[in-house]
């Protein structure tokens, strides 16, 4: 039978001690000692296992785990586990969802203890290769008025099942695993809007000192260029010009990246970029990619969702089909479009060469979708293929 704390929804209970009813003063200085070891963890992934640590070592369990929950607070996002080997893990596959009892605690976050796990009619069982565990201790881990996730124990060591007194230091050492947890986020938080302070701080001066002189250059060569007798001396001067102008042009998308709004997430800048590593391993080599223009400014959420559907597929069609050595993704926006291109240096897209299929007709699509084209045509040295995608940013999809 399942056991809820006995004290749960008591009102007088709320003005008792949290430890009342642990008597062995052993167990009360573990539990100082474990509250003391996780408050001193401050990146969040460590801070989670210790907490588990912690827990297994003070209730003396063969098991432990935390489950923290998604977003929608309906299933489990993260889920650290203390007791099993890697092999253990490694054989199980895929971890917990939040199904059987540990849906149970998500839906109704108080303690829960049982002798059985197995005995319980919301028992979802054990996937193939998982250890037996048949004692059962769950607490809900809070932080302020919401559930961050629960701390899960199993097979209590020399007892049929979990006691009250385990169940009393479980909580406690859950409450103090609410404020460790809070402490670390906050510290995170500061972390990054100091990240963001640096970040725009090193924007200004890239703006104003390092383009200025580069601009200023740029002008001095350029006014030179007639006054050199010699064609293949001013033919090198001019090239010089064109690439302080490409190296002005890089340098002001790094601006705009170092103004992306990245606290909180990966930009579309970001993501574009972990397609291009993504596509590496099946290419040979990384592309090349290039930005220019408020791509994490002007982008919206659903055009930036299209946007990487389609260099995914535009990438993917380039590994299938081209069997190129160089790759280039282009993307650019503008105050009032956006316009994507990948070119490669491969086969190319003539008749009976590189059959367009799904993968295209899903970005012509999606590009009509926002009201918008994709075209198809040679590279830029009349070599490989080029796609391009374009979109008007005023586009909120459908």
């Amino acid at each position: 039978m399942p056991l809820r704390s006995p004290n749960a929804g008591d009102p007088a209970h709320e003005h008792m001690s949290p430890l009342r009813g642990v008597e062995d003063p052993d167990r009360l200085r573990a539990l100082v000692a474990a509250v003391l070891a996780i408050s001193a963890d401050l990146s969040l992934p460590a801070l989670l296992r210790h907490i588990v640590e912690s827990a297994v070592t003070l209730i003396d369990a063969s098991y432990g785990a935390l489950g923290v929950l998604d977003a929608a607070g309906v299933g489990l996002a993260e889920f650290v586990n203390v007791g099993m080997t890697a092999e253990q893990i490694a054989a199980i596959g895929h971890l917990p969802e939040g199904h059987g009892i540990l849906g149970l605690l998500i839906l109704e976050p108080e303690p829960l203890r049982l002798a059985d796990l197995g005995a319980h009619p919301d028992s979802f069982g054990f996937p193939e290769h998982h250890p037996p565990m048949r004692s059962f201790l769950g607490v809900p881990i809070r932080l302020r008025d919401q559930v961050f996730g629960n701390l899960y124990l199993t097979d209590k060591h020399g007892a049929g099942e979990f006691s009250n007194e385990d169940e009393i230091l479980a909580v406690a050492l859950a409450g103090a695993a609410g404020v460790a947890i809070e402490n670390s986020r906050l510290l995170a938080r500061v972390q990054e809007l100091r990240l963001v302070e640096d970040r725009e701080r090193i924007a200004a001066d890239l703006h104003d000192t390092v383009i200025q002189r580069l601009f200023a250059t740029g002008l001095g060569l350029q006014s030179s260029v007639g006054k050199i007798d010699n064609p293949a001396a001013a033919a090198r001067v001019q090239e010089a010009v064109d690439e302080l102008d490409e190296t002005i042009r890089q340098i002001r998308s790094t601006i705009f990246a170092l103004q992306g709004p990245r606290v909180g997430g990966r930009t579309l800048r970001d993501e574009i970029l972990a397609l291009a590593t993504e596509a590496a391993p099946n290419l040979g080599f990384e592309p090349r990619v290039r930005f220019e223009g408020l791509i994490d400014h002007r982008v919206s959420d659903i055009v930036g969702i299209h946007l990487l559907a389609v260099l995914r597929e535009a990438l993917a069609n380039v590994v299938r089909h081209a069997g190129a050595s160089r790759v280039l993704v282009d993307v650019s926006v503008t105050s009032d479009d956006l316009v994507a291109k990948v070119t490669d240096d491969g086969i190319g897209a003539g008749p009976g060469r590189r059959p367009g299929g799904k993968g295209l007709a899903s970005l012509r699509h999606r590009a009509e979708t926002l009201g918008g084209t994709l075209e198809v045509g040679e590279g830029a040295d009349g070599n490989g293929t080029t796609v391009r995608w374009w979109v008007p940013l005023r586009a909120d999809g459908p």
